[in-house]
């Protein structure tokens, strides 16, 4: 009987050890790629979301559409979940952020706050969508991966892969995005440095700095320094 339970006991372990990895697997893959995500895969995403004691922490890579023709990043996208018990309000009063692009090693852009708010209530299943819905509500009006006209004005929502309560806050367990839709002036260009900042009253809630890649593929991986929110 004891032989029995032990033989019950691996296999067990065995198959919680296989499903963490796939957990991990999963959110690596969609989180890299950026840009899409099924229902499954997101409760999958949701049960391996790793905890820190940042208000903000990045749980994938930032990604990037490009127009690859005038080397340049159009959009770019960046996973983001809270701590275990953080609750972040992304309201246009509760949060700003900054924008800062150095061009040619000299010459930087700098705005102080680009953010125009979120979209609440659902959940999308990738920024393509997530840009639509963002047009349709009056955040931007230019959505850049469809529209031939180029944006006059570089802004920043959030939005949601995983929202539980369908509420406006980014809670524990939830998944959400931070995407910035750059104007043509501002658009970052290959070896420019990047630096976009979260605050809130109380202090930073998420710090990203990236040296842009080369501009070689539509589709850009730009993983890179993220410093933790303080």
């Amino acid at each position: 009987m004891l032989s029995k339970h032990r033989g019950l006991t691996f296999w067990y372990n065995t198959a919680l050890i296989t499903f963490a990895a796939i957990a991990i697997g999963l959110t690596w893959t969609v989180m890299n790629s950026g840009f899409t995500s099924s229902e499954a895969v997101k409760d999958t995403i949701e049960y391996a979301v790793t905890k820190s004691a940042n208000s903000l922490q990045v749980i994938g890579k930032m990604t990037g559409s490009a127009d690859v023709t005038n080397n340049k990043v159009l959009v770019t996208a960046t996973p983001l979940s809270t701590t275990t018990n953080g609750i972040v309000k992304v309201g246009t009063d509760d949060i700003k952020v900054t924008y800062q692009l150095v061009k040619d090693g000299s010459h930087t852009i700098t705005y102080d706050n680009i953010y125009v708010g979120s979209l609440p209530g659902s959940s999308y299943n990738s920024l393509h969508d997530a840009l639509i819905a963002a047009k349709q509500a009056g955040l931007i009006s230019i959505d850049p991966l469809v529209d031939s006209q180029k944006p006059d004005t570089t802004s920043a929502f959030m939005y949601w892969i995983v929202n539980q309560d369908f509420g406006e806050n980014v809670t524990n367990n939830e998944i959400a995005s931070l995407a910035i839709v750059y104007a043509d002036k501002d658009r970052p260009s290959t070896g420019e440095y990047l630096r976009i900042r979260a605050m809130e009253p109380a202090g930073q809630l998420l710090d990203l700095e990236r040296n842009i890649p080369n501009i070689s593929s539509s589709i850009l991986d730009l993983g890179g320094k993220i410093k933790e929110g303080t």
